[in-house]
């Protein structure tokens, strides 16, 4: 987008959705419909992605007998695909969380939800069910790669590691050869689009959401079935903060882990279906 028309889109939006106070909603960019729906499935994806990191799970999941009455939904994130991109937004649970909530309402679903997120998209996933604000029942949360880190005053070296790992790559991305590099190391374990790195979506949803200090307490207070899908030989999450969650809170979430990186490989994609399946078959959708 040119600069001119970039500040005037910038201008535009704020006027809208801050000043007027507009509902923000994210963009439906992928919705499988059934008639009779028994469930609906809502998808989130990582930082610097879209929702075409879905394609594979959706057609794949499609294809099964056993999903024929669950209604599927991919969104674009805020600040990434074709949802609202602005300078203005916090880009922080907040505006997530608000973003959602206006977005399923408007979409009047009836069914309970099943919220499947991916990497930053599985800490926005956990965030909105434990924020209290969700305008349906949510039955269900399948987070896939969650990179959660351990609050400053717990962290051991690992944790500090990766924490400064992650708070440098906006600001390598200041660099221009630097963005190729990062790119090119991030996109062999993930879906990853270099064209955010420049972004204000990745630079604040990097520290209000991935860095975020209570990310942790979020997955401890899960009171909603959880399943955490870990790859292993993720190089971007740590396992034994994963184990540390599921240890702590196995009442409602469980840890499983299978062979693969940060992206969502076949082996990620069969634990969905089969935790699909498990939500349907076992009487917690009626």
């Amino acid at each position: 987008m040119a600069r001119g028309l970039s500040k005037f889109y910038n201008l535009r939006t704020k006027l809208l959705y801050k000043m007027f106070h507009f509902p923000i909603r994210m963009k439906v960019a992928k919705r499988r419909r059934v008639k009779h729906p028994r469930l609906t499935v809502v998808m989130l994806h990582g930082i610097s992605a879209t929702s075409d990191t879905w394609d594979t799970t959706l057609r794949q999941l499609a294809k099964n007998p056993d999903m024929n009455d669950i209604e599927f939904i991919a969104l674009d994130l805020l600040g990434f695909g074709k949802s609202l991109q602005s300078d203005w937004l916090d880009y922080d649970y907040t505006d997530y969380n608000e973003a959602l909530a206006t977005t399923l309402r408007h979409l009047k679903i009836q069914t309970p939800i099943v919220l499947i997120g991916h990497s930053m998209g599985s800490l926005i996933s956990a965030n909105f069910a434990n924020s209290g604000k969700t305008p349906v029942e949510i039955i269900g949360l399948i987070l896939v790669s969650p990179p959660i880190l351990l609050p400053e005053e717990i962290a051991k070296l690992p944790d500090k590691v990766y924490t400064k790992s992650y708070s440098s790559l906006y600001r390598l991305a200041k660099d221009q050869p630097a963005i190729g590099a990062i790119a090119n190391f991030i996109q062999r374990f993930s879906n990853f689009d270099s064209k955010y790195l420049k972004t204000p979506a990745f630079a604040r949803s990097m520290d209000n959401v991935i860095l975020n200090q209570q990310n942790y307490q979020t997955f401890k207070k899960l009171k909603i079935p959880t399943l955490i899908i870990h790859g292993h030989f993720d190089p971007l999450v740590m396992y034994s903060n994963l184990k540390r969650v599921a240890d702590q809170s196995p009442t409602y979430v469980h840890l499983t882990s299978v062979i693969g990186h940060h992206d969502i490989s076949a082996q990620k994609r069969m634990k969905i279906l089969i935790e699909l399946k498990r939500l349907l078959h076992e009487g917690e959708v009626k």
